[in-house]
């Protein structure tokens, strides 16, 4: 969503003042093309005509805001001491951002805020080349700074500078030694084979160089190996843990804007290419180059003339290769993206593997990934293509110097300008030079992968989080009063899920969230959690923000039983002790008996180190559930969270886990949120919820005294059962 016009910095010079928002209009009252704009500043709203501002309203005359669908068109309107004016009309497919637009204005009216319009664009694009940015991410990868990030890697390599520095030390005396090596040749042949010399000692001694360095070339071979490979290891360590560390502290709503399998491809995938690159690519890089430049520099102090005709097909091989960088960065990028969506929709398809059986789908899966498949396939064509029909260029345009010195050198050993021992060292030369030069040629190709690996690395690394510490953040005892004063909560900021929230609760009462469906009750306890930060108004816990108190500190003293139920990959032990990693063996069956789990666990072969699989798959619903419950328990919270904790369970065994949770929420503060009405007639009070605002409160008999909206909901319910219970 963009709310600026075109002409929103000129009406800010007509008016003189800072406009907050400013929409351009397209019809006037009778339907017809016209030009006009809406603007916003903070005082006032203005509406402007062919540039000229025929109306202003003060905002604090304004009643309410609300967009109206017309036939084929919309309209703007404002509520002034209950007259309806309409301001503006326009086409239908304006109608969502004037609609964004009044809610927004109407946000303000009750808060005194201007929401950002940008914090919510749907579609981001990027401001230097206007390409779209994709949804789970806020990189555009074609105009990102590539070597930034490989810098970054380079730098984190230094951690370990020691070994690092050993491995390019030895690769860099393993290229000299090759020089040498390569000078030899040329002294034997002219001062032993051409020659005729009889010097058996200067040649006893040339063949002990010939034996020795292989042998130190072996030595450092090895060093550089061991060095390069700890090294690579120890960042792709580094790596992993500070992306996982990262992934884990996040907020729900970055942690939820990226599929699962997505994360998992950066974590593993990527930082496996960024290790490829430390241990070999990166390096070797560095040491290429150090070994053209000292190759050259032997071949110019052989001759330079003829290293001249070496040197400029090269030159021109280096410009070629920087064409092909920029031409394989798309391709690539193309290549990343298709790959983490097959992985993500190969996630999908086996976490939900039971609904796919259930449905009978397994053909249409099988034709989804293998879709996705053929499109990473292709993809990888692609990007390949472009690399096996320019490197073969590439390599022919760099390689034409050797047959000018063919010819150029030939003419000269000819002339007796070049002796032949030279000659032979000069072609070994060359033949070191291209072996770096062609390997340097490919090197475009590896910088593109890796680059996009360490970008969507750093992306995540880099990313700012909507929920963090504050500063002065504090790790407090709580002992389990909350109160929630003028909250005020959306996802969209301008378009709230709970509006203007107020009510306290004493350590120990048991306070039930009941309402309709959608209508913020799970909002509500993520808030208490603080998974989310309020928009307006603050949550406070014994009297302090909960902004003010450390995450990790709130979250510690909270257990949490949720509608979904998820065991981890295990034993029932494992599981349990999850929430109190500590905890002794009397504590977990004493949590487990509270829970109602004790019995069916002793059932099992191995008890509680009976292995239950990947979200317990061996286990029925209300095993889970109990097992759940049982983890709660165990961490002994201050505040308790249910929501929908019983949901699984049949009606004999949810009768007495409600008694033992009767027992359980004794001094502890809890809130629960029960579809299934009956389940709270017993909390201390009922928060009855419905258009995001809090509607009724009281005891459950006090609310059916009260005859409205939670009446009605406990009416319906009773009315279902009915229906349930009667006979086909």
């Amino acid at each position: 969503m963009h709310l600026m016009s075109p002409s929103h910095q000129k009406m800010e010079q007509i008016l003189g003042q800072t406009l907050q928002y400013s929409l351009d209009y397209n019809l006037n009252v009778h339907g017809m093309p016209t030009s006009g704009s809406v603007a916003i500043s903070d005082e006032e709203l203005i509406l402007f005509r062919d540039e000229i501002a025929v109306k202003r309203i003060p905002l604090q005359n304004i009643n309410e805001f609300k967009v109206v669908q017309m036939v084929g068109s919309g309209a703007l309107q404002i509520v002034l001491k209950e007259k309806t004016e309409q301001l503006c009309i326009f086409t239908q497919d304006l109608l969502p951002v004037f609609a964004d637009l009044a809610k927004m204005l109407e946000y303000h009216r009750e808060t005194g805020v201007f929401p950002a319009p940008d914090d919510e664009e749907p579609v981001k694009t990027c401001p230097k080349c206007g390409l779209v940015i994709p949804e789970q991410t806020n990189i555009c990868f074609h105009c990102a700074p590539k070597g930034k990030y490989l810098w970054r890697i380079v730098k984190l390599s230094l951690r370990y500078k020691a070994t690092l520095l050993t491995a390019l030390v030895a690769t860099l005396i393993i290229q000299l030694l090759w020089v040498v090596f390569t000078y030899m040749k040329g002294l034997v042949v002219d001062n032993y084979v051409t020659s005729g010399s009889q010097d058996f000692t200067g040649l006893l001694l040339m063949m002990g160089g010939y034996l020795i360095i292989p042998l130190l070339l072996f030595g450092l071979e090895y060093i550089n190996e061991r060095c390069s490979s700890y090294t690579a290891a120890q960042v792709g360590r580094d790596l992993r843990g500070i992306l996982f560390e990262r992934i884990q502290n996040q907020s729900m709503k970055n942690a939820l804007k990226r599929p699962t399998g997505e994360q998992i491809k950066r974590i593993a995938n990527d930082t496996e290419k960024v290790q490829d690159f430390v241990s070999y690519h990166g390096k070797e890089a560095v040491v290429r180059v150090f070994s053209v430049s000292v190759i050259l520099a032997v071949m110019f102090w052989m001759n330079w003339k003829l290293t001249c005709w070496i040197v400029l097909p090269i030159i021109a091989g280096f410009f070629f290769s920087r064409f092909i960088f920029k031409r394989m960065n798309h391709p690539f990028r193309i290549n990343w993206k298709l790959f983490s969506k097959m992985e993500s929709v190969l996630y999908d398809i086996l976490s939900g593997i039971m609904a796919v059986k259930v449905f009978g789908s397994e053909k249409r899966e099988i034709k989804h990934y293998s879709g996705c498949s053929e499109k990473f396939a292709h993809s990888m064509y692609v990007a390949n293509f472009y690399w096996f029909v320019m490197f073969p260029v590439s390599t022919f345009v760099v390689t034409l110097g050797e047959y000018f010195y063919l010819y150029f050198g030939g003419n000269d050993v000819l002339s007796g300008v070049l002796s032949f021992g030279k000659m032979v060292t000069f072609l070994s030369c060359i033949g070191l030079l291209y072996a770096p030069l062609n390997w340097l040629m490919q090197l475009p190709r590896q910088l593109a992968q890796t680059a996009i690996s360490a970008g969507k690395i750093f992306e995540i690394i880099d990313e700012k989080e909507d929920v963090l510490d504050r500063g002065n953040a504090i790790d407090k005892e709580i002992e389990g009063n909350v109160a929630f004063e003028h909250v005020h909560f959306g996802y969209k900021v301008y378009n709230p899920v709970l509006k203007d929230i107020n009510f306290s609760v004493k350590k120990g009462e048991m306070i039930g969230i009941v309402g309709p469906s959608g209508v913020g009750k799970s909002t509500m306890i993520n808030l208490i959690m603080r998974l989310y930060d309020v928009s307006n108004g603050q949550i406070l816990i014994d009297g302090t923000d909960i902004r003010d108190i450390s995450q990790h500190s709130l979250r510690s003293q909270i257990g949490v039983v949720l509608q979904e139920t998820y065991l981890f990959d295990g034993t029932v032990w494992d599981n349990l002790i999850y929430a109190k990693p500590d905890a002794t063996m009397e504590e977990v069956v004493q949590a487990a008996k509270i829970a109602n789990a004790h019995d069916f666990i002793c059932k099992m072969p191995d008890g509680y180190q009976e292995y239950i699989g990947s979200r317990g798959y061996k286990l029925s619903g209300g095993e889970k559930q109990r097992i759940a419950i049982a983890r709660a328990i165990l961490r002994d919270p201050k505040i308790l969270i249910l929501d929908e904790a019983t949901a699984s369970l049949d009606t004999e065994t949810e009768k007495m886990i409600q008694e033992a949770l009767k027992n359980l929420t004794r001094d502890r503060t809890t809130f629960a949120i029960a579809h299934r009405l009956s389940t709270l007639r017993n909390a201390d009070r009922l928060i009855v919820l419905d258009g995001g605002r809090i509607v009724e409160m009281g005891t459950h008999e006090e609310l059916l005294r009260h005859k409205s909206v939670y009446y009605n909901l406990v009416m319906a319910q009773r009315q279902t059962s009915k229906l349930s219970k009667e006979p086909a």
